[in-house]
């Protein structure tokens, strides 16, 4: 990304800060914070915006405040998107900056409705990436999905859709704590609220196989926690999932070779010359 100098016309970063407070804040990301006249912050560290008031002269707004309880979440998130493209747009247009936790494309649904509703004025938008949650669950899990891959899926979609599972591929399930609901409430969860995701994965996997519920560190100088709970214990997540949380359903055991000839193709010379053209 090449970062905009201040030209005092309408443009939007989306920036990403990572997952464990400031301490992940990319050199990409802090020289776009550096020339943004104002930065819209929706993170849940009051010590986030703090920081961000005391180390830069733009304006900081609190995005936080537009949640509200029983409130739908998707109209929280045009409030936010339409109060970012407002400040952007407003006088003779501003450089806003809109400031997140992890990555700002990875489940930041006002990132969407942010680029749908720029492209529409056309408004100039870049993105600062940042970590994200799965790369921290992946970090702490010592993973790697080069070798099998991975599945994953926001698990109210998952429910919703019936998207097939494959049993002998690793699947991460994003937002447990908040599943079959697109309401926001800050009470506190039933055991019965798991029941059809438990029954779902069952579906596919033995009762008894083990899940890890995975919190990444979120605070400086802490550690992820992570705790293994059976498919038929998913009712426990009503004590201790929170939004934070990503669930991990290992495979039940690894899938096969399927193509015996290829396997024995990769490594040899003879096949690579097949493959490639020396000329």
């Amino acid at each position: 990304m090449t970062v905009p100098e201040k030209s005092g016309a309408a443009r939007i970063s989306l920036v990403g800060i990572g997952t464990v407070s400031v301490m992940q804040m990319t050199h990409e990301a802090e020289s776009v914070l550096r020339v943004a006249d104002a930065l819209y912050v929706l993170h849940a560290q009051s010590l986030v915006l703090d920081y961000l008031r005391e180390r830069y002269e733009a304006e900081v707004v609190d995005l936080s405040t537009a949640y509200a309880e029983n409130k739908a979440r998707r109209q929280t998130y045009h409030e936010v998107a339409d109060a970012v493209i407002g400040a952007a747009t407003s006088g003779a247009g501003r450089h806003v900056a809109y400031v997140t936790s992890g990555n700002p494309l990875v489940l930041v649904t006002p990132s969407q409705l942010i680029l749908a509703e720029a492209a529409r004025r056309g408004i100039p938008v870049d993105v600062a990436p940042g970590v994200s949650a799965l790369d921290t669950v992946w970090t702490d899990l010592r993973f790697d999905p080069g070798p099998d891959g991975a599945l994953m899926f926001e698990a109210t979609s998952l429910l919703l859709r019936r998207y097939p599972l494959v049993p002998t591929v690793p699947l991460f399930l994003w937002q447990v704590n908040t599943v079959e609901t697109s309401l926001y409430s800050t009470h506190k969860n039933r055991p019965e609220r798991f029941a059809r995701l438990r029954k779902y994965l069952e579906q596919f996997y033995p009762s008894d196989h083990l899940t890890r519920l995975v919190h990444s560190a979120s605070f400086p100088f802490t550690r992820p926690e992570i705790a293994d709970i059976p498919i038929s214990e998913l009712g426990i997540l009503a004590e201790v999932a929170t939004s934070q949380h990503i669930l991990y359903v290992p495979p039940v055991h690894r899938q096969p070779i399927a193509d015996e000839g290829l396997a024995r193709a990769v490594s040899s010379v003879e096949h690579l010359e097949t493959l490639i053209d020396r000329s």
